[in-house]
């Protein structure tokens, strides 16, 4: 389903309980939760839900001013909670248990309840056991409704997905064209020397070339790992592959790379993944690798 479909379902009363919102970037998974949390709480007849203007959609907006919250106003709606990643790597049970507390009261304000997970790929086993247990048990005296943030539906427990209305919002924004190109000339011209040699070297120096990507700061982010196994991609139009092994290999490796932000979150060294993984899937020898 698309954010139009969930929208249409939330005004009509047929949204399901729980909802993954995936694809496009973070900001602009906000925006839609918060779309899809006055469309549930507005005050309007549903027809002309979200009107924007009523008590309930002015006070709901993104904690901290983001994805249009002012932080100067710092509005508040108590039928309206997020939940957002509070340690360096994960959202912990604590964190998430507090907020499923205000789950099991009824509504203070509105006709229902929505909670948001920020970012819900780094929800702990703990914790995403505790979200689940709720899932099972639906509010009995008003709608209640999670959100779940996430780059890809892929991200979470097959037991959440298999409870939860995926909600695809589209892909990332493509990659710059101007911004690909070198890496992958770079990324092609290193693993040919490794091809014809054999030397480690050389696989160090394709992992330099797609680290060239740069933004690797967040370790939430999924655009340097995206950009990376672009270029990957790329690399075999600009330097075709002869030996079927050798591509599969290739491809392999951009499948990895997408896969990045999870072993971010783990702690480990943007520049580190990088080298094992090119060596994982690269280091064979084999000609045209």
């Amino acid at each position: 389903m698309n954010l139009e479909g969930a929208l249409a379902a939330a005004r009509q009363g047929r949204l399901y309980p729980s909802v993954i919102l995936h694809g496009r970037d973070a900001a602009e998974r906000q925006q839609a939760a918060l779309a899809l949390a006055r469309t549930l709480l507005c005050e309007e007849p549903p027809e002309a839900r979200p009107c924007g203007v009523c008590r309930h959609c002015r006070r709901i907006v993104w904690p901290g001013g983001g994805a249009g919250g002012s932080k100067s106003e710092a509005p508040f709606h108590p039928d309206f909670q997020v939940l957002e990643r509070d340690l360096k790597t994960s959202t912990s049970v604590d964190a998430t248990r507090e907020l499923l507390r205000t789950a099991q009261v009824s509504p203070f304000e509105a006709r229902g309840q929505v909670f948001v997970i920020g970012s819900a790929e780094t929800l702990s086993g703990e914790a995403a056991n505790a979200l689940l247990k709720n899932l099972e048990e639906p509010h009995t005296s008003a709608p209640r409704h999670f959100l779940l943030l996430a780059p890809a539906a892929m991200d979470l427990l097959p037991t959440l997905r298999s409870r939860s209305l995926a909600v695809f919002l589209g892909p990332a924004e493509a990659v710059d064209p101007a911004v690909l190109e070198p890496l992958a000339q770079a990324f092609a011209a290193a693993v040919a020397r490794h091809a014809a040699s054999g030397a480690a070297i050389y696989l160090l120096t394709a992992a330099e070339a797609l680290a060239a990507a740069g933004g690797w700061e967040d370790p939430r982010a999924g655009r340097p790992w995206a950009t990376a196994a672009a270029a990957v991609v790329r690399s075999l139009a600009i330097a075709p592959v002869a030996v079927p092994a050798a591509r599969r290999a290739r491809l392999a490796l951009a499948e990895a790379l997408l896969g990045g932000p999870a072993m971010r979150l783990r702690g480990v060294n943007a520049e580190r993944i990088l080298e094992g993984l090119v060596a994982r899937y690269l280091a064979a020898g084999a000609p045209g690798s």
